[in-house]
């Protein structure tokens, strides 16, 4: 439907297609190479995302900068996206947040950017797709799911016509700590598959 990113951005950047078009300061497109063999699928962008209009910026940058040291990949190698386009945001007491706090998408919301992400993953065509987080996992099977029944351990989707490598959000590694070694574990096994993939 779409020639490419560009003109795909450009669509998206005017989406009305549900209530967080009210409440946000950008939409949050994808970024990174047309040509990229592996695709990260996120969430939803973040209160940083929102202010920059760019994909995985401030804490959450920081964590995927951490992320591919570990896989030895570069940014400009890859493309990153999120499930929902635009922030989900619930009323916050707590001041280090300011007026609005994040939350997790609604399905109404992943459904209205249902589209959006399918056009994505046809224009880049991955080879593999890493969800990060029990959101994009359960966009991409189309059910609910739990992360931990999958994490760690690559499938192929006949509907995408590529592999996928479920992992928890890196979000979850800093709010439990017990999480941490398997995290890593399962980084290293999407390594070595990586390696093995493009070898």
């Amino acid at each position: 439907m779409y020639a490419g990113l560009e003109e795909l951005h450009q669509a998206l950047s005017n989406c009305q297609r549900c209530t967080l078009a009210a409440t946000r300061t950008h939409v949050i497109c994808g970024a990174g190479c047309e040509e990229a063999h592996l695709f990260l699928l996120g969430e939803a962008p973040g209160g940083d995302e929102d202010r920059s209009g760019i994909p995985f910026t401030g804490q959450a940058g920081k964590e995927l900068d951490e992320f591919l040291k570990i896989l030895g990949i570069s940014r400009e190698n890859i493309y990153i996206s999120n499930t929902v386009k635009c922030r989900p945001t619930k009323p916050s007491a707590r001041a280090r947040y300011g007026v609005y706090a994040n939350r997790k998408p609604h399905s109404v919301e992943i459904k209205a950017c249902s589209d959006w992400l399918e056009e994505e993953i046809k224009i880049i065509k991955p080879k593999v797709i890493v969800t990060l987080g029990g959101v994009p996992l359960s966009r991409i099977i189309g059910k609910q799911v739990k992360v931990g029944d999958f994490r760690g351990r690559k499938f192929f989707s006949q509907r995408y016509g590529c592999y996928v490598f479920p992992l928890y959000h890196p979000a979850a590694v800093i709010y439990d700590r017990s999480k941490r070694d398997v995290y890593l574990s399962d980084l290293k096994e999407l390594r070595r598959e990586l390696e093995e993939e493009f070898a």
